[in-house]
């Protein structure tokens, strides 16, 4: 699965927009505005996140979100997600804001789960008049529209209390592999990690980047060369903080592997743990990680 910049006409992603929003007469009015980000599976779109910026305030809103109904379950959305957030803090936008409806707590337990936090409250928002049809969710009658937003820290504190700027430092980890196809599949289609590019037969090396969300690094995978692959050692470990047990129940369901038995018992006790196809391990960890 790829996440990448949609760059042909909208039209082609009506059956999307239509999923995310009932209203004919407003898609219509915003599809076209800021750009569109797409899940593809192979060729097919399978689902895509529409992100319009406002320059003068700083900020950026995620628009449109949607999963093609028969993909749904499988994590594409928070994909797209994190992808939206790593854009929006790479750009510099000191906050990302997306609107649901009020009815959907299934939305506003997501969009909160990804450290989303509640802004207002507008009233009588999806009426007849502004072409929504008469409805519920679950229940609970469709009208108000909540405001969330994920505020980007424009400062940090230093080790010894003083605060700077954020510095322009980005993080790339470089590992090499013999089996490049296999742990590409491993991290992007497994762990949910973002292809972003890559290169072939440069001076005989083949090579993928990929995204962690919403951190701005990178991990790159290579191939080739004269050397071989690093031998694995049980205390090298990449650990990934993922905020709540859903997520993590998610990708463990992605990878479709066994767990394996980390060799600091911490980790046991703080996540779970999978080898990749190399013998590296990842611990998948429910929590936050705070300061």
């Amino acid at each position: 699965m790829r996440i990448e910049w949609f760059e042909g006409r909208r039209a082609k992603l009506a059956h999307l927009f239509a999923v995310a929003d009932d209203s004919t007469e407003q898609v219509e009015r915003y599809r076209d505005l800021g750009r569109v980000l797409v899940a593809r599976d192979g060729p097919d779109v399978i689902g895509h996140l529409q992100l319009i910026g406002d320059e003068r305030e700083h900020t950026v809103e995620v628009k449109s979100l949607a999963v093609r109904e028969d993909r749904q379950g499988e994590g594409v959305g928070r994909m797209l997600m994190q992808r939206a957030i790593a854009v929006a803090r790479e750009e510099k936008h000191s906050v990302l804001l997306v609107a649901t409806a009020a009815a959907d707590t299934g939305a506003l337990r997501f969009y909160q789960r990804l450290g989303f936090r509640l802004l207002r409250v507008e009233r009588d928002v999806f009426t007849p008049e502004a072409g929504y049809p008469p409805g519920d969710i679950d229940g609970v009658h469709l009208r108000d529209r909540v405001w969330l937003s994920l505020a980007f820290d424009s400062v940090l504190e230093g080790a010894h209390g003083s605060r700077s700027h954020t510095c322009a430092t980005q993080l790339r980890v470089a590992r090499h592999t013999e089996r490049l196809d296999e742990v590409v599949r491993f991290y992007r289609d497994g762990l949910g990690l973002a292809e972003i590019g890559g290169f072939q037969d440069h001076d005989g090396y083949d090579g993928v980047f990929l995204e962690v969300p919403g951190s701005g690094a990178h991990l790159e995978f290579t191939s080739g060369g004269e050397h071989g692959a690093p031998t694995p050692h049980s205390q090298s470990l990449l650990v990934l903080y993922l905020g709540d047990e859903d997520a993590v129940a998610e990708i463990a369901g992605r990878i479709g592997a066994d767990p394996v038995a980390p060799a600091n018992p911490y980790w046991a006790e703080h996540g779970t743990t999978f080898a990749d196809p190399d013998g590296f391990c990842v611990v998948l960890v429910p929590e936050r990680w705070s300061r």
